[in-house]
C-alpha cells in the first residue's frame, strides 16, 4: 500500500457498539487515522440492515450487545455472498480462548481486545487496510 491516507479517505468503515461512549471512541480514532467515510450502528440488527443498504469496505464491531451479537454479525457476513469478503475486527473484553477461537472459525480477520489504546485500533486497521488493497 504506497499511500494509506488515500485508501483511508475512499473506504467506507461500519462500527458497530452498543455503547455510545465507546463508539463516540472508535469514531474519533479512526477520523484521526483519516477515515473520512463512517457508518456506525448501535447493535447488529442495526449493523446487518446497514450492509444490506450501503457499500462497506470494513467491520469494527463490538462482540457483547443487544438483539445480535458481533459473533452473530459475523457468521451472517461470512455466509452472505455480497458480504463474505468484508474484513471484520472484532473488539471484545474477554480473551477467553474457547470464545477467540470461535471467532476465528467463525471467519473474524482480526480482534482486539479491550481496554485497547487509539495506537493498536489505528494498526489493526492498517493491518486490516492492507487485506482491502491487496484484494483490489
Amino acid at each position: 500500500m504506497n499511500d494509506p491516507s488515500k485508501i483511508l479517505k475512499q473506504i467506507n468503515i461500519l462500527v458497530v457498539d452498543d455503547m455510545e461512549p465507546m463508539l463516540s471512541l472508535i469514531s474519533a480514532c479512526l477520523r484521526k487515522l483519516g477515515v473520512e467515510k463512517l457508518t456506525t450502528a448501535n447493535n447488529g440488527q442495526n449493523a446487518w440492515k446497514i450492509l444490506n443498504k450501503n457499500r462497506i469496505d470494513l467491520i469494527v464491531c463490538d462482540w457483547d450487545m443487544p438483539k445480535m451479537t458481533g459473533l452473530e454479525l459475523l457468521k451472517l457476513v461470512r455466509e452472505s455472498d455480497v458480504h463474505k469478503h468484508i474484513p471484520f475486527l472484532l473488539l471484545t473484553a474477554t480473551t477467553e480462548k474457547k470464545l477467540v477461537l470461535e471467532a476465528v472459525q467463525a471467519g473474524v480477520s482480526d480482534y482486539l481486545a479491550k481496554p485497547f489504546t487509539p495506537k493498536e485500533l489505528d494498526f489493526r486497521i492498517i493491518k486490516l487496510l492492507r487485506k482491502i488493497t491487496l484484494s483490489r
